[in-house]
């Protein structure tokens, strides 16, 4: 299978940067399902849950109690599995971006200035040699 899009892996802070930036892209979406499908979840039971609420217990019969008992925990565990969700997406976009932060600033500042010297030097020798040539 060929890669149609070149990943840079000549540096090692361009991945971190780049790395970084998909753990940030794919946590912010990570986000949005989590919270989607968990209200998705919530407002499904909720009317149906308030309605057995609000039925007395001696009138409900024992499948509306064990069924009322059965949504009370879905609406428990589905808030505490988004509360957990969250933190854990949150801890991923944290990481991605403190990637992105650190790759780009020491791509920036250390390494990309001593690529551009190299290249700088590189055409001062080439210069040198055709220069050269050209005498003899």
């Amino acid at each position: 299978m060929e890669s149609r899009i070149p990943l840079p892996t000549d540096n090692i802070y361009k991945f971190y940067a780049l790395f970084g930036l998909l753990l940030a892209v794919f946590g912010s979406g990570g986000l949005i399902y989590v919270n989607q499908s968990t209200n998705n979840l919530i407002y499904d039971t909720t009317v149906e849950y308030q309605t057995l609420k609000h039925k007395p217990e001696t009138v409900r019969s024992l499948a509306e109690e064990a069924r009322y008992h059965v949504l009370d925990s879905k609406l428990k565990i589905a808030t505490q599995n988004k509360k957990f969700y969250l933190i854990c997406i949150g801890v991923i976009i944290f990481v991605g971006v403190f990637m992105i932060g650190y790759g780009f600033r020491v791509w920036h500042t250390v390494i990309q200035p001593m690529q551009d010297e190299i290249t700088r030097l590189n055409i001062k020798k080439l210069k040198q040699e055709v220069g050269e040539e050209e005498n003899t």
